[in-house]
C-alpha cells in the first residue's frame, strides 16, 4: 500500500510531522516522529496493528511530512496542527484518554505542570486554577521529557503556595534550587515579578514566539553588560545559547505557512554565508572543528558536518589527540587537521569552522597549505562571537544574521561532540 501513496524512498530519517489525509483531502491524522522514515514505514509494514489503527491505514490517501530541526519543535507544530485541523483519528486512538496539556497555575510564584482536557478551564473554577495552558500533546512521555529539558532552561518552582510559604519562613532552598531547575522562591532569593518575567518568557517560547523572545533577551543582555552588570547578562547568555541549542530558532507560524521551510531557509543562509564571508563557491559541506581536554591529558578533537546546511551525523569522526604534555589548543589544531586531510576517500568541505581566534585558525590553516589544499577557514571565539580569518580584519557578523546562526549550529554541534567523547575516555581511563 506504501508505494501507492509515494515513494518510501523519499522519506528523510529526520525528525518531523507526518499528516495523513483521507481521499476527500481532509487531514485525519497528524503525528510526530524522530525519524521520518522509520515512523511512517512501520504504518506499512505488514504487521498486524490494533483496530482503531486499521482503520486509520484503510482511510489513508495521501501522506505529507514537513522535517524541522529538533524534536521540541516537533512537539509544538504536531500540538499547533492538531488544534487547527482536529484530525478524527487523533482522537479515537487515545483509547479514551485526554491529551496531555503542559499548563501555568495561577499563584503568586506559578508552577508548570501537566494537566488533562477535564482539569483545563470548562467553568470558573479551571479558570482560577490554571493562568494559561499549551497543547494538546498526543505523547505524555515526550512532554514529560521536553519539560525536562525546558526546565533547564526556565527554572520554575513546583511547590503549591501553602507550602512555598512555610519553606520561605524557613529560609531553606529546596533541592531543585541546587540543582538549578528551580529559581529559589522557597528561599527568598528572588522576587515576584522577576520570576514572573521568567514564566512570562517561558510562554513566549511555548507560544512559537522564539524569535520576539530572543530580541528581548540580546538586548536584555547588552543593557546589564553596559550596566557592569556581567553576572545577570552572563546568565541571559546562557538562557539564550539554551533555547539555540535545542530548537532552531525560527518561528513554528513559518512551518505552518511553508512545509519546506527549513529546506528554503538553509538555502537563504548558505547564500547569506556566502555573500557575507566572500567565499568562492556555496558552502555545500561545512566541516566543524574544536577540542577538548582537561589539563592536556585524555584531550580529544571532534569533526562535524554540515551538507547542505544541515547535521549528518554519518560523516562526524572523533581524533584521540596524540601530542601530550602541557594544554596546546593549536597543536593539537595542526594534529586533528594534518591527520583529516591524509583522509583522501573524505570529500573537501567549501569552509571550515574551528571553535577558537586567530591562533587556532593559524595552526590549522598551516596544515591546510602545508598540503598543498585551498579551503577558506574561520575561527569562532564564544565570547564575542566574531569570526577570525588567518590574516585580515575580524568579521562581525549581526547576532541574528542567518550566517552566524548557521556557524553557531556547527559550533556548538563540534564543541558537544567532542566534550561527549572526552567524558568517555576519561571515565574510561578511571575504570568508570
Amino acid at each position: 500500500m506504501l508505494k501507492n501513496l509515494f515513494d518510501k524512498n523519499n522519506l528523510p530519517h529526520k525528525p518531523g510531522i507526518y499528516i495523513y489525509k483521507n481521499a476527500m483531502g481532509r487531514v485525519i491524522y497528524v503525528g510526530k516522529a524522530v525519524d521520518l522514515f522509520s515512523r511512517v514505514s512501520s504504518y506499512f509494514s505488514g504487521r498486524l496493528h490494533d483496530l482503531k489503527t486499521s482503520q486509520l491505514i484503510g482511510n489513508i490517501a495521501s501522506v505529507e511530512t514537513i522535517v524541522v530541526e529538533s524534536e521540541i519543535e516537533a512537539l509544538i507544530l504536531e500540538a499547533n496542527l492538531i488544534k487547527q485541523h482536529l484530525p478524527l483519528y487523533n482522537i479515537r486512538l487515545t483509547d479514551d484518554k485526554d491529551y496531555l496539556y503542559i499548563a501555568f497555575t495561577r499563584e503568586d510564584f506559578p508552577r508548570v505542570l501537566t494537566a488533562r482536557r477535564k482539569d483545563l478551564p470548562a467553568g470558573r473554577q479551571g479558570v482560577e486554577k490554571y493562568k494559561k495552558y499549551f497543547g494538546p500533546y498526543p505523547s505524555s512521555k515526550t512532554v514529560k521529557e521536553t519539560l525536562k529539558k525546558l526546565r533547564r532552561i526556565f527554572p520554575w518552582c513546583s511547590m503549591k503556595s501553602e507550602i512555598l510559604n512555610m519553606k520561605y519562613k524557613k529560609n531553606k532552598p529546596c533541592f531543585y534550587y541546587h540543582l538549578g531547575l528551580c529559581m529559589g522562591p522557597c528561599a527568598g532569593v528572588v522576587r515576584k515579578d522577576e520570576y514572573n518575567k521568567m514564566i512570562n518568557r517561558f510562554s513566549m517560547f511555548m507560544d512559537g514566539k522564539k524569535e520576539e523572545l530572543l530580541d528581548e533577551l540580546t538586548a536584555e543582555m547588552v543593557k546589564r553588560s553596559e550596566e557592569m552588570k556581567f553576572e545577570e547578562a552572563d546568565q541571559l547568555k546562557k538562557i539564550i545559547g539554551g533555547i539555540n541549542y535545542i530548537t532552531q530558532p525560527t518561528s513554528i507560524t513559518k512551518y505552518l505557512e511553508n512545509p519546506n521551510f527549513l529546506e528554503d531557509m538553509n538555502k537563504q543562509s548558505l547564500e547569506a554565508l556566502q555573500k557575507d564571508l566572500n567565499l568562492p563557491e556555496l558552502p555545500e559541506r561545512i566541516e566543524g572543528y574544536d577540542i577538548s581536554n582537561f589539563g592536556g591529558k585524555e584531550a580529544t578533537g571532534s569533526m562535524v558536518v554540515l551538507i547542505n546546511g544541515e547535521i549528518d551525523k554519518s560523516q562526524y569522526r572523533k581524533f584521540k589527540i596524540k601530542i601530550t604534555g602541557r594544554p596546546n589548543d593549536v597543536g593539537m589544531h595542526k594534529e586533528m587537521m594534518r591527520r583529516r586531510l591524509k583522509h583522501k576517500e573524505w570529500l573537501l568541505p567549501q569552509l571550515i569552522l574551528v571553535d577558537g581566534g586567530r591562533g587556532q585558525v593559524r595552526g590549522a590553516e598551516f596544515e591546510i597549505r602545508n598540503l598543498k589544499f585551498e579551503i577558506p577557514i574561520f575561527g569562532l571565539a564564544k565570547r564575542m562571537e566574531w569570526l577570525y580569518p588567518p590574516e585580515g580584519e575580524v568579521v562581525k557578523l549581526p547576532k541574528r544574521s542567518l550566517s552566524l546562526r548557521l556557524l553557531q549550529k556547527i559550533r556548538d554541534e563540534s564543541h558537544r561532540f567532542a566534550i561527549t567523547y572526552h567524558r568517555k575516555l576519561r571515565k574510561k581511563s578511571l575504570g568508570i
